[in-house]
């Protein structure tokens, strides 16, 4: 007999934080009358970063259990039943594979995220060709055991029900191009549940509320670059140099701020820690944990490749893009930032400035907007048309609270 959902288990594999807290709906969920757990795995899958992960400050969060040996994982799934649904914020690869082979050995219900966060910059990435040349460019910068690893992890993608793997329960999905490459185990029997990019939960909350402490005139995303602890998730050292990185754009920033008779504040990176760093934006102000208020009240918005670019488009402000001759070199894992940038920029009809080369250009070019870019970009990576507005945690409580999903 089916059973209902009574219990939620989010695993995450970063420290857990108010951050998380939030965007996880965990307040959320609990006030809908359902049991949640939260089970940090970070020691276990990156036990080697561990140490040096940036942490923001925490709180003591009901239920968080903090697994440091993968045999605790294994024993604590275990004793899960079906009425229970694993939300899984981790990847789906060779280090996490024990998790999702112990999840359908247990037969437990689990939820992945099918959501795409940028336009691809390989138009027929999915094609054969398109693969081959992902790796090229990749191809030089790759050690061995890296090309070895995504290829395994390829194989158990593509042939996961081989290797005892049962696909997920539920997938989320945010824009229209969430279906376009699913990175986790699901076949015709996984529901799809149409929400959003969580981006625009946030977005909802700020829709109608003013303010004017956050009243600004230009925004720059912040994305901790010579910093960022994703370089130390995928085991490279920091390749960007703070010497190097901060100084080009704050010079970039003082050519804004002259055309253009304007301030540029920072919205700084939900996991950045400039308190206790020098003044690397020489004396600009900093402001962390607000990014969706600063956008809403500014004027236009200067990025890279920031997810945060959602508020720009939600808000309706123009975006200038920059990039420079590092970024455009750099291997981040699987992603190449330089070409990310140019592929997202030209949805919206812009093209990145290189900031080392910056000679001249056309200001009131840069604050248009092309209406019908940002229709088309909402629409496919961050909001299908006609989904609710709703939190996208009060559309999945809904869903699994009225079927049955065993």
């Amino acid at each position: 007999m089916d059973e209902k959902i009574k219990k939620i288990i989010v695993i995450t594999d970063y420290p857990f934080n108010k951050r998380d807290y939030d965007r996880f709906g965990i307040e959320l969920l609990r006030n809908q009358g359902l049991e949640v757990e939260i089970w940090d795995i970070t020691s276990c899958i990156h036990r080697k970063f561990k140490d040096q992960l940036i942490t923001e400050e925490t709180v003591n969060f009901k239920d968080l259990r903090i697994f440091k040996e993968k045999c605790e994982i294994i024993n604590a799934i275990s004793f899960l039943d079906n009425e229970c649904i694993i939300n899984c914020f981790i990847e789906y690869s060779l280090r996490t594979f024990f998790i999702f082979r112990t999840i359908s050995k247990h037969k437990i219900n689990y939820c992945v995220f099918g959501m795409v966060s940028f336009p691809s910059p390989y138009p027929i990435q999915n094609s054969f060709i398109g693969r081959v040349v992902s790796i090229i460019k990749k191809g030089n910068s790759l050690k061995f055991k890296e090309i070895l690893w995504h290829f395994l992890n390829k194989i158990l993608l593509k042939y996961y029900f081989i290797f005892g793997i049962v696909p997920a329960s539920i997938i989320l999905l945010g824009g229209e191009k969430s279906t376009a490459s699913p990175s986790y185990p699901v076949n015709k029997t996984t529901r799809r549940l149409w929400t959003h990019f969580p981006d625009y939960d946030i977005y909802l909350q700020h829709k109608t509320e003013r303010n004017d402490s956050c009243k600004t005139t230009g925004v720059f995303l912040d994305e901790y670059l010579p910093f960022h602890p994703d370089f130390l998730y995928v085991g490279i050292e920091f390749p960007i140099s703070p010497d190097d990185y901060y100084p080009k754009i704050c010079n970039y920033f003082k050519i804004i701020e002259k055309n253009m008779n304007t301030q540029i504040v920072i919205a700084a990176h939900p996991r950045s820690d400039y308190n206790n760093s020098p003044d690397y934006f020489c004396g600009r102000t900093i402001i962390k944990g607000k990014t969706a208020c600063l956008v809403k009240e500014s004027s236009f918005v200067i990025a890279h490749m920031s997810t945060s670019i959602n508020f720009a488009i939600l808000y309706h402000k123009p975006i200038i893009f920059i990039t420079t001759d590092d970024l455009q070199k750099l291997i981040w894992g699987k992603y190449i930032p330089g070409l990310y940038i140019t592929a997202i920029a030209s949805e919206l009809g812009k093209i990145p400035i290189n900031i080392d080369h910056v000679s001249g250009f056309n200001w009131d070019k840069e604050m248009e907007i092309n209406e019908e870019a940002y229709l088309r970009y909402r629409n496919l990576y961050i909001k299908k048309q006609g989904t609710p507005e709703k939190s996208m945690w009060e559309i999945f409580s809904s869903y699994i609270q009225q079927y049955n999903i065993s």
